[in-house]
């Protein structure tokens, strides 16, 4: 039983219409993708989510590839398919030069080829903040000196860190809605399918 409603650009309410205007209009996109759509139901909850992605994920001093290789890692660790599609076909989408392969590779714990080390260091960071939240925690793992290290300032350690906070709580409402992949995530059939067997293995190999 599906557990998501999906309201259409034409059956939303005007205050809904005026989000999906912007978030279309900042995205670059022609269609409301289906995350949105499925908090169109409560302008006040679309309107409080599309924010927290406007202000953590699309601005700020960070490289928008290195918050989407973020994302990409958080999302495949938890076996979210929405948020691994979406994710990866817009890191695949920024860097021409990356393949699925690197994404897989990143997500196992291993840089590709060009990854600079900053983005390796931070990658390791912000996802071990997402998932084990207490590790990251405890006086002998220094987060901040470790990031502080590979050049980042305190803003954008503070943005790094909202990546993580902003990655658990997407990967949990697009799960508990059960939100259906949008027809142009992944970019190919081959990385879909990559995808999908890839989440399969990490989630039985959690739950055995």
């Amino acid at each position: 039983m599906k557990r998501h409603v999906l309201i259409s650009y034409a059956d939303a309410t005007p205050g809904v219409k005026a989000i999906y205007d912007e978030g279309m209009a900042v995205m670059g996109l022609t269609e409301v993708p289906n995350w949105m759509m499925s908090m169109g139901t409560n302008e006040y909850v679309l309107k409080a989510n599309w924010e927290k992605f406007k202000h953590v994920v699309l601005t700020g001093s960070v490289p928008m590839l290195l918050k989407q290789l973020i994302l990409f890692v958080i999302s495949i660790n938890t076996g979210n398919r929405y948020c691994t599609a979406a994710h990866g076909h817009a890191a695949l989408s920024l860097d021409k030069t990356l393949t699925y392969q690197d994404l897989l590779s990143l997500a196992e714990g291993r840089a590709y080829g060009t990854l600079p080390k900053s983005f390796q260091v931070a990658i390791e960071v912000v996802t071990r903040a997402a998932l084990h939240p207490k590790d990251v925690a405890g006086e002998l793992f220094n987060f901040e000196d470790r990031l502080r290290d590979e050049g980042f300032t305190e803003q954008e350690v503070d943005e790094l860190m909202a990546q993580a906070d902003f990655g658990v709580m997407m990967n949990t409402i697009t799960a508990i809605l059960d939100i259906p992949v949008d027809q142009e995530f992944p970019p190919n059939t081959d990385a879909a399918n990559e995808a999908e067997a890839d989440l399969a293995l990490s989630t039985s190999q959690k739950n055995s």
